[in-house]
């Protein structure tokens, strides 16, 4: 079904072809034959993936990441696509536009998305008593919490001290986005004394989860030591990773917003690898960018995480993604011989090489004199990899 309006959407602006998504998901509750009918062909109920986490039940691993349902509108079809949880947001204090139009873009060869979006959302209050009327829900919901663009970085903590105290009572956990690169200075929010001080403030407001979101483009000491940071005051997890602005991994690139989808996948795993390798078996590991597969989600599974998020892979491929993404992760358990997901969480994680890793990538990413017309092959490499100083001789 999704294939067949697929090329419609594809031809309209994407924000615009995301906010008709919205508004025709946000009638879950209005249609249930049509989104019960989903729910039965697209969600994957099975007890080998069952996790409880923090308290929590998720039926499977697969959640929608940040930015999908930034106002919390389309809660109710989560399950009829296929999701196990979700993650609302960003969510800011007051009411914000974001930035000026266009501020999301296709690169369909890539078969990824770059956004510059700025935390537009209906602000708080509002995006509240969305969450009143429906709470607590059948699938756990986070909340991803972000200050406002005018908010100044010495008074960054008291906006999130403000959303934990109005959404404390209607999500399950809370997701702390420091780490998007639309929002101004906001990644300089992640140091070590910024970091403990805010998870100090929060933890002392609620008891319920929040995770720190780290951006894949944080040199690794420092992602290391704001995690390390993060988890001493409180935090309950850590998930890797946000968008990149790395614009060389595509071809076309804008000169603003972050681009997620494909061509993040390795820095996101190569980033997340690090992260585990630190802080697996103390903390819960949740792993997003790039994941488009079965096999990439159970890759991630095997290296630490204990779930995984999904967002700009769906907007290419549709809700048969995720189930194929759980039964693929089933399948594959079972030819493991693990009875449950929880066996296979970290299985490979001591026999990642991270250095032999890196430097595949650096071999791949090299430049090279090509003294005549490239392959297709080595075309692909080209506008895939960092090729910055890259030459062709004609």
């Amino acid at each position: 079904m999704y294939e067949k309006i697929k090329p419609l959407l594809f031809k309209i602006d994407p924000e615009n072809a995301h906010h008709l998504a919205e508004i025709a998901l946000s009638t879950a509750r209005r249609c249930p034959l049509f989104f019960n009918w989903m729910t039965e062909k697209y969600f994957i109920d099975d007890e080998i993936l069952h996790q409880n986490i923090w308290g929590l039940n998720f039926l499977n691993p697969v959640g929608s990441a940040g930015g999908f349902d930034k106002n919390a509108k389309m809660i109710h079809a989560l399950p009829s696509l296929g999701f196990g949880w979700g993650e609302l947001g960003a969510v800011t204090p007051k009411p914000q536009v974001g930035n000026e139009k266009p501020r999301v873009w296709r690169h369909i060869e890539e078969e990824s998305l770059q956004n510059a979006f700025g935390f537009n959302n209906d602000g708080v209050d509002e995006i509240a008593n969305r969450l009143d009327k429906i709470y607590p829900f059948i699938l756990p919901l986070c909340m991803n919490i972000g200050k406002n663009k005018t908010t100044p970085d010495e008074q960054a903590v008291e906006d999130y001290k403000i959303l934990v105290s109005k959404l404390k009572d209607k999500v399950d956990f809370f997701t702390v986005n420091v780490s998007s690169p639309n929002t101004p200075n906001l990644r300089k929010l992640l140091n070590e004394e910024f970091i403990s001080n805010l998870f100090k403030e929060l933890k002392a407001i609620t008891s319920k989860p929040i995770l720190i979101k780290l951006s894949p483009d944080m040199e690794i000491d420092l992602a290391i030591n704001v995690a390390k940071t993060a988890i001493e005051n409180g935090a309950d997890g850590i998930i890797a990773t946000n968008t990149t602005v790395d614009y060389s991994l595509v071809k076309n690139p804008q000169n603003r917003g972050g681009l997620s989808g494909k061509v993040l996948k390795e820095k996101s795993y190569i980033m997340f690898v690090h992260l585990a390798k630190e802080f697996f078996g103390k903390t819960t590991l949740i792993s997003v960018g790039g994941i488009d597969s079965a096999e990439e989600a159970y890759k991630r599974i095997k290296a630490g995480a204990s779930l995984i998020q999904v967002f700009t892979a769906f907007i290419y491929k549709g809700p048969e993604l995720l189930k194929e993404i759980n039964e693929g992760i089933i399948k594959l358990l079972k030819k493991d011989g693990y009875s449950h997901i929880s066996e296979a969480i970290g299985a490979d994680l001591e026999k990642i090489d991270l250095t032999a890793l890196e430097a595949e990538i650096v071999e791949e990413n090299q430049v090279m004199n090509i003294p005549k017309k490239p392959t297709k092959l080595e075309l692909k490499i080209y506008r895939r990899k960092e090729f910055k100083k890259h030459l062709y001789k004609k």
